[in-house]
């Protein structure tokens, strides 16, 4: 993943979405479930307690590997008939794959639908008002990860609330058959609403600390190195790597763990984090920060994860700079 810079004309987005409202079209993996036995598959294989979740609400999970490491985070989001997960762009046919290898008796139907929807988010300390403006529904009271259907922009739409880079999120599913018409809609707003860019989106997420898959998210962690030890439920059953991580979480193993870099130059992505001449880590996301300057995300091997200690990051080419450790989010 490329170093993130925006240039300075074109930060219009970036401030709106930390001061005010901004549109984004996210990037979105969604999987279709049905069956009855949805919930119970999806428990035994990830890190929540699923079990209890009734229709119009959901819930954030790792799924992992038999080695305790990530496969992805889901967002299920319960119906009357299954459930939709919400995971990385890019990652569906994996995920498909991996239910449906530990599918052998449920009644689970497990399908990519990530074509059937426009998914449009709506992000910023003034979210909630512009989402009442736009469909008259109140929503500072829906808990993290619920749902209920809205009508924006004469169109029916699946609405969640979910974790935010500033205040609030709200994603928004449509009709992928109405895909020109709503983005047509927020083009007419844009003046007003502006529109993230991908850049603005990237440097918004390192900013608030949040990985993403292919860079802090990937079968390389576990959850608890990757700073998810809020989706672990220590108290439910088994599943898979479910033993490897309550072994981790018992006996205080956690390895590394994923930390802030600064820097009064640019921080290479891939760079090796090195102490004493001794590598104890690799940066995995960095950009230019308008408020935080060069910044950067980063695995670092546990007993040199302390803030505001120094170490030095080694480039493919040699080259060595200095960075400072930061608790996250920035």
């Amino acid at each position: 993943m490329p170093t993130t810079q925006i240039s300075d004309k074109n930060k219009l987005g970036y401030s709106s979405a930390k001061q005010s409202v901004a549109f984004a079209f996210p990037h979105q993996g969604i999987i279709r479930t049905r069956g009855a036995d949805t919930l119970d598959l999806l428990n035994r294989l990830s890190t929540n307690e699923l079990t209890k979740l009734l229709p119009n609400q959901g819930i954030r999970t790792v799924l992992t590997s038999d080695k305790g490491r990530i496969v992805d985070i889901l967002t299920v989001v319960v119906n009357n008939e299954g459930a939709l997960l919400l995971c990385s762009q890019n990652n569906e046919s994996n995920v498909v794959a991996w239910l449906r290898k530990y599918t052998i008796m449920d009644n689970c139907k497990v399908a990519t639908a990530t074509s059937e929807y426009c998914a449009v988010e709506i992000l910023g300390p003034e979210a909630a008002s512009l989402i009442q403006e736009l469909s008259g529904e109140t929503l500072l009271d829906i808990p993290m990860s619920h749902w209920r259907m809205v009508t924006v922009f004469g169109e029916s739409a699946l609405l969640l609330r979910q974790p935010a880079t500033n205040d609030f999120s709200f994603l928004l599913l449509f009709s992928a058959s109405q895909n020109d018409m709503i983005k047509g809609k927020i083009n007419e707003l844009s003046s007003e609403v502006p529109i993230l860019t991908d850049e603005e989106y990237e440097l918004l997420r390192i900013e608030a600390g949040m990985g993403v898959f292919g860079a802090e998210l990937t079968d390389a962690y576990n959850p608890l190195e990757a700073g998810l030890l809020h989706l672990v439920n220590f108290k439910k059953g088994c599943y898979i790597g479910q033993e490897v991580i309550a072994r981790i979480d018992s006996y205080n193993k956690v390895k590394q763990r994923v930390m802030g870099f600064t820097s009064k130059v640019q921080i290479p992505v891939g760079g090796e984090i090195r102490v004493e001449n001794t590598t104890v880590g690799k940066i995995t996301s960095s950009c230019l920060s308008p408020e935080f300057g060069w910044i950067a995300l980063g695995y670092i091997r546990g007993e040199h994860a302390h803030p505001q200690s120094v170490v030095m990051v080694q480039s493919g080419d040699d080259t060595i700079i200095e960075a400072v450790i930061v608790g996250l989010p920035f």
